[in-house]
């Protein structure tokens, strides 16, 4: 009779743990079951102004998570400028519950200017035992890299069809059109949306060249040269005059005037 009275009562508590699992759900917990509600993925979308490269562990200093686009972060970046964006993940789990690791490649993010794009792993920020994998409480970086600035100014819809809105009211110059997109988590968890955007320089007015004008009317006469006179230059002494000798008269007798009348007598005969 005892033997019957306590197998009866280990049947009716089992029977009563069937009920109050049943019931209230107690039920051992494991990250496999229903991990939307056991563990979660946060995401922030940084935009950096610069291309990052393949790998790293950190946000470069140059990013910023300009997800305000009306904010005081938003970069300024020229038309065809270096663009990469980084989406930092969270993974965090429920008290009491012990979720396994995540392997970095099946996380997955999408972004809304991005269709044709997947972003890839960049690095671990937080690996706390150096596992490689996403342990609760780690923070592993993804990234969008080699991409070129759009022409906001010219451009008249977003990538993926939407119309480019208005923004950076903080920046130098005010207001004026702005690349702004969205990513989040998609599996194995979904997350919550994060914004990231950036906008162009200023347009400047490109200066025109000012041309002086022609005078016209009576225009100055043309000044002449002045034909310079040498000055005959001075000699240490004045010349001396020139001397005209005085006449001489030469009286002829005898001898003399007979043979100057045969001279002259003889050239007159000979035509001279």
């Amino acid at each position: 009779m005892i033997k019957f009275k306590l197998f009866g009562m280990l049947t009716g508590a089992a029977l009563l743990a069937g009920v109050l699992f049943a019931v209230l759900g107690f039920a051992p917990v494991s990250a496999q079951e229903d991990p939307a509600g056991i563990w979660n993925l946060a995401l922030i979308k940084y935009v950096c102004p610069t291309n990052v490269g393949n790998t790293g562990t950190s946000i470069p200093l140059v990013c910023t998570n300009a997800n305000d686009p009306n904010g005081n972060d938003v970069p300024v970046i020229p038309v065809n400028g270096d663009v990469s964006f980084i989406y930092r993940v969270t993974y965090s789990c429920n008290t009491g519950v012990i979720c396994e690791p995540l392997n970095p490649i099946s996380v997955t993010i999408a972004d809304n200017q991005l269709p044709s794009t997947t972003p890839t792993e960049y690095g671990p920020e937080v690996d706390a035992n150096n596992n490689g994998l996403i342990d609760p409480d780690d923070v592993w970086l993804y990234k969008v890299n080699g991409l070129r600035a759009i022409d906001l100014a010219a451009a008249t819809v977003l990538p993926n069809g939407t119309p480019v809105p208005s923004g950076c009211a903080a920046a130098q110059g005010g207001s004026r059109p702005t690349y702004i997109n969205s990513a989040w988590v998609t599996g194995p968890s979904a997350s919550q949306e994060d914004p990231a955007a950036y906008c162009n320089p200023l347009a400047t007015a490109t200066p025109t060249a000012t041309l002086t004008p022609t005078p016209t009317g009576t225009q100055p006469p043309t000044p002449t040269a002045t034909p310079t006179i040498p000055v005959p230059r001075p000699t240490d002494s004045p010349q001396r005059p020139v001397e005209i000798p005085e006449p001489i008269t030469v009286v002829l007798f005898g001898t003399g005037l007979a043979a100057l009348s045969a001279a002259l007598a003889a050239r007159k005969r000979s035509g001279r």
